[in-house]
């Protein structure tokens, strides 16, 4: 795949200059791209090599964000930003092609919000999209189902696989029988354990909206108290790195501040509400709540009011969805970030398109995060 072909001619640029000169390569560039739990590692390349590798979400570089300011575009990413949905585009040579999405599940606002983004862009670009989910959401259900999907796809002869993968480790098996098969896999959301398989990566620096959205729950404690941190499904990996960014940002800014539990609620607002509910019989005096996402943040709402403590214990949730963002602006959770899973849906398509026209342009399709409070509740989608 590309990623293969890169490194390939990387490493033959570099030893021809070193063979020629007897020196080190005079102009290179590291780009971060490795996974919350494995080592940073460089690649460099010579000057008249062209490296188009962003940084992954699971990096653990992160950046300093103001308030709520929208987070820097990695360097040579192609950005959600120069995309208008709702606009007839040339397709090219992919005009008329199939393109099978399997997302991770079609009951969350996030997931459904993507499943409209990734439509929307089959008819601007003139594809066929066919967005599919596992029905079954019990633990361990999820990645059973999308390596039938994936499996499915494969017996339609589709010609491109975007997946938003529930295990980014389980679903490997299936992922090698896809590329087996000679279609192209684009990753959405949360990446492959084994980036080699597919032609790039859409989604957000998920590391960075947990750093920021740290940040900003460290602003509200001015500093100092005791925390949840409640944790996603075990094994996504858009929870371990929101989680690691969430603990950058604490390492940095917030050592006066302690974490006294971090369990996991499996992105579901009843389990959250449940889990919060336990927590706090033992920790009574918790000063903050940092959420996943914003159902478990909705279900942490429901906890903190039940026990009498709305307003005096913040929580803060990830994604922006509707239904947080009204519980925001009537004091119940105090921030949330705006993942816009709309476009990282229409993004995937748009990857997938690139990729079927020979090639795709980046090795990440960075959607844009933003931190949402009261300040900026009305307008953050502008």
């Amino acid at each position: 795949m590309k990623k293969r072909n890169l490194s390939i001619l990387l490493s033959l640029v570099m030893a021809a200059a070193i063979a020629g000169c007897g020196s080190s390569s005079t102009a290179s560039s590291a780009d971060s791209k490795a996974e919350s739990s494995s080592a940073e590692e460089a690649s460099s390349a010579a000057a008249s090599a062209s490296s188009v590798s962003g940084e992954s979400v699971g990096s653990s570089s992160v950046s300093s964000t103001s308030g709520n300011d929208t987070a820097t575009a990695t360097a040579g990413a192609i950005t959600s930003d120069n995309y208008t949905p709702g606009t007839t585009q040339d397709a090219g040579e992919a005009a008329g092609k199939n393109i099978t999405f399997i997302i991770k599940n079609t009951t969350a606002p996030f997931f459904i919000s993507m499943k409209e983004g990734a439509e929307q862009a089959g008819k601007d670009y003139g594809v066929t999209v066919s967005v599919q989910a596992p029905t079954d959401t019990d633990e361990g259900a999820g990645n059973t189902q999308q390596t039938q999907l994936a499996e499915q796809a494969i017996a339609s002869k589709t010609d491109c696989l975007c997946i938003a993968p529930v295990d980014n480790e389980a679903i490997m098996p299936a992922m090698k029988k896809v590329n087996d098969a000679g279609i192209p896999i684009v990753e959405v959301n949360s990446r492959l354990s084994d980036e080699s398989f597919s032609s790039t990566f859409v989604g957000l620096e998920n590391v960075q909206q947990g750093y920021d959205t740290m940040e900003q729950l460290i602003k509200g404690l001015n500093g100092e108290g005791k925390i949840f941190l409640i944790e996603g499904t075990t094994g996504a990996q858009t929870s371990a790195d929101r989680i690691t960014g969430a603990k950058k940002a604490l390492e940095e800014d917030g050592p006066n501040i302690e974490v006294v539990a971090q369990q996991s609620a499996n992105y579901n607002r009843a389990e959250a509400l449940n889990v919060v509910q336990n927590l706090l019989q033992s920790n009574p005096d918790v000063d903050g709540i940092f959420c996943c996402n914003d159902e478990m943040a909705l279900g942490a709402v429901e906890a903190v009011d039940s026990a009498g403590k709305t307003g005096d214990i913040l929580i803060t949730g990830q994604d922006a969805n509707d239904d947080a963002v009204s519980a925001l602006k009537e004091g119940k959770i105090y921030a949330t970030s705006y993942g816009n899973p709309y476009m990282q849906g229409y993004m995937g398509v748009v990857a997938a398109v690139d990729t079927l026209n020979g090639g795709a342009k980046s090795d990440f399709y960075q959607v844009q995060t933003k931190v949402v409070t009261i300040d900026n509740a009305d307008t953050f989608k502008d």
